[in-house]
């Protein structure tokens, strides 16, 4: 391979940029929301040492 092409240029470009943040914050979000939701199944459903 002769001069592999990189992804970015060397100056990132904001917009390319902003758009992988929005990505990846939408999917940490989405996440979170629901690994919250099945933790409070799963706190219903099992007893943890209440009476």
């Amino acid at each position: 391979m002769k001069n592999p092409k990189p992804i970015f240029k060397s100056p990132y470009d904001l917009k390319d940029v902003s758009i992988l943040f929005l990505i990846v914050a939408f999917v940490l979000v989405f996440t979170a929301i629901i690994g919250n939701n099945l933790f409070g199944i799963f706190q219903e459903n099992i007893n943890f040492g209440k009476i």
